[in-house]
């Protein structure tokens, strides 16, 4: 796609087009915006963890290890960062303290917080990667697939790579926009929707898609299918656990008090917590 082809399809949605157009318009400007950006998927070399961070209603904990995992479709009613009304994903974050920003943890509530292991040889495409780079010389997943970095350097020595700059640029920058209305998500939903369907070629099938925190700088998020999340992923029993927020000092710092850790998983799903004493 031509340069000015680029800048004009972002010009009309940046002028409101999430408010004006219904979300099938919106996704085939995207489709046809990332088809001019680099988005590359890579098969993690090893096993590592991510965290997801679940605000406990009325303080009931959990019950049931589905409770753990993401929604069901007939719960997600809403435009999300990634999801759309039906289709729901499973977020978590690289670190605690990203998940707990993630969700704005509030004084006094109660949270669980999973940890679950993304296992090696997971097929991710990360968003933004390219305006990393070119900003601070690093990639999302860094030195564990020296790689990823070629691509990006090439665009970047292109007398013509200036179209595929200012894509990611502009994508990056969505990802990172704090959101007031679902339809301030159609953006980022169209594009994580694009990338998971392997609309702009054939590719090896996608596990998740990692991009920028909104809640916390520098951080990762992750949003993983539904049923890669049933099928690869791993509760890590001994590092999930329930938590009181004692203090929020803003800059995704918080305080909290272990309330319980989890026990075990019984055979049918439930949940046996084991409660801390003060």
């Amino acid at each position: 796609m031509e340069f000015q082809e680029v800048r004009d399809i972002i010009e009309r949605l940046r002028g409101g087009a999430t408010s004006r157009l219904p979300y099938d318009q919106i996704r085939a400007l995207i489709c046809e915006l990332a088809k001019g950006g680099v988005y590359q998927s890579y098969s993690m070399p090893e096993d590592f963890s991510v965290h997801r961070a679940r605000r406990v209603e009325d303080k009931k904990w959990f019950t049931s290890v589905d409770d753990l995992g993401p929604p069901p479709p007939e719960k997600t009613i809403d435009y999300g960062r990634c999801h759309q009304p039906g289709r729901p994903l499973c977020y978590c974050s690289l670190y605690e303290d990203t998940a707990l920003a993630e969700v704005e943890a509030v004084l006094g509530e109660h949270y669980v917080i999973s940890t679950f292991i993304l296992p090696k040889g997971s097929v991710l495409i990360p968003i933004g990667d390219l305006d990393h780079f070119r900003r601070t010389g690093e990639t999302y997943i860094g030195q564990s697939v020296l790689q990823t970095a070629e691509p990006y350097k090439e665009v970047l020595a292109r007398e013509d790579g200036l179209a595929t700059v200012l894509t990611d640029a502009f994508l990056a920058d969505e990802f990172i926009k704090p959101a007031t209305t679902p339809t301030d998500y159609k953006i980022t939903s169209a594009l994580s929707d694009v990338l998971l369907n392997g609309d702009l070629s054939p590719r090896t099938p996608i596990d998740a898609i990692i991009y920028p925190s909104v809640g916390f700088r520098e951080g990762r998020n992750f949003a993983i299918l539904p049923g890669i999340h049933r099928s690869k992923m791993k509760l890590v029993e001994a590092e999930t656990k329930i938590i009181e927020i004692t203090d929020v000092l803003g800059y995704g710092i918080f305080s909290y008090q272990m309330l319980s850790t989890l026990k075990s998983v019984s055979p049918n799903g439930g949940l046996n917590w084991e409660p801390l004493h003060k």
